[in-house]
């Protein structure tokens, strides 16, 4: 079952295209963590992104506001956008953070979140190119889904570790700050792009 009808398929290749650039985001913040330079040029091509991708969020809630063709709850289709866009918002919030903390370089930890982070972005993004076609794609989609689940439980786990060690052995109540921040922006992003699969996950649930 296809999920847009032939005059909403740009509201899918739209939506395809808003997860491209969370991917996108992804990409910059894992350059961030492993290249701890060249922050502020970091930051403007993230925001630059943000902009953008935020051009397409608008374009995507006029069509979802005047397209008759969406055989899916119109509900679903305004969480998956929103929740998309908070993803890149926070994923931008945690570049910010650095600069603004003047944070020490990131630690494995705050890497292998990120590493994490990436991963269920791509996955997220996988779904998002087969969702046009649900009785095809379907075990692909759930699987994709699966995935980001898999990641969102192991980020869960190495954030909740993370925050215990952090305030058993961290003396400095300032870092304790910063990175207690970037923990938890870090955790905040994966949340939503989980959201995000939750809702996929759903949707094939429902239309299949």
């Amino acid at each position: 079952m296809r999920l847009f009808g032939r005059k909403d398929e740009h509201l899918f290749r739209l939506f395809q295209e808003t997860a491209r650039y969370v991917v996108r985001g992804g990409e910059i913040l894992r350059s961030v963590v492993y290249d701890y330079t060249g922050l502020d040029a970091k930051l403007a091509e993230l925001s630059c992104l943000e902009h953008e991708a935020d051009r397409i969020i608008q374009e995507l809630i006029v069509k979802l506001n005047t397209s008759f063709m969406l055989p899916f709850d119109r509900e679903d289709a305004f969480q998956l956008v929103q929740k998309l866009g908070s993803t890149l918002d926070f994923i931008s919030g945690i570049v910010d953070r650095m600069i603004l903390y003047k944070a020490a370089p990131p630690n494995d930890t705050v890497r292998e979140m990120v590493n994490l982070l990436c991963q269920a972005l791509v996955e997220q993004e996988k779904a998002f190119a087969m969702l046009d076609d649900i009785s095809k794609h379907k075990e692909d989609i759930l699987k994709c889904c699966s995935n980001i689940t898999t990641f969102e439980r192991c980020e869960d786990s190495m954030y909740r570790n993370a925050m215990a060690y952090l305030f058993e052995h961290e003396r400095d109540p300032v870092q304790v700050i910063k990175y207690k921040e970037v923990y938890e922006h870090v955790e905040t992003a994966m949340d939503y792009c989980h959201d995000v699969g939750e809702l996929i996950t759903n949707i094939c649930i429902k239309y299949s």
